[in-house]
This record gives structure tokens, sequence and C-alpha cells, in this order.
């Protein structure tokens, strides 16, 4: 009986060290946003699938580059942030993705 004890614990302890790594950890990544198509190619090049167009929200009409730059911060999330240096981009977004379970959000730098 003893071992079928330490299997049960074992595994429990397994299972929440699982989720645990799925858990709370948010993650943030920058997009850049462009006024348009030719803008976001000119930074990311040719690959349209890279260059999303927004149809809804504060960025709606625009487009949004690639994600770059993930993080394990909160404190730039809501921030007003400058395009990468260099960038045709007009302004820059955060992006927030919690963990498991968690909602995905977006958070506009203005501009």
């Amino acid at each position: 009986m003893r071992s079928r004890k330490s299997t049960a614990t074992l595994t429990l302890v397994l299972i929440g060290a699982a989720l645990h790594g799925c858990g709370d950890d948010n993650q943030t990544a920058r997009r850049d946003v462009y006024r348009t198509q030719a803008d976001c190619k000119r930074d990311w090049g040719e690959d349209a699938s890279k260059c999303e167009r927004q149809s809804s929200g504060p960025h709606s009409g625009y487009y949004y580059g690639p994600s770059y730059g993930y993080g394990r911060s909160t404190s730039t999330v809501g921030s007003n942030l400058s395009p990468r240096s260099g960038s045709s981009a007009m302004s820059s977004t955060t992006v927030s993705r919690g963990g498991f379970g968690a909602s995905a959000s977006s958070h506009s730098s203005g501009g």
C-alpha cells in the first residue's frame, strides 16, 4: 500500500507543477502600428501575413506588424511607446497575454 500512496502523491505534485507552468504569468509583446500596408511591408518585408489590418478598436483601419519584444512585465502595458528606431510605424502598442485559461487583451499607446 505504501507505494500506491507515494505514486498518488508524486502524480499530484507533477500535475501541480504542470499547471503552475501554464499559470498566471503575464506575457507582453509589442506591435508597431502603421497607417498603410505599404508602410508595414517596408519594415517587415513583402509577406502580407505579417501586416494585420485592424477592423475594430482604437486602430481600426490601420495595420499591426508582427509581435516582438516578448517579456514578463506588465509595467509597459498601456504605456505610451514609440515605434522602433528607423521604423515606418506611427506608434507602437503592447499586447498582453495571460497564462492558461486567460484571455488576451491589447492596450494602445496612442498616436
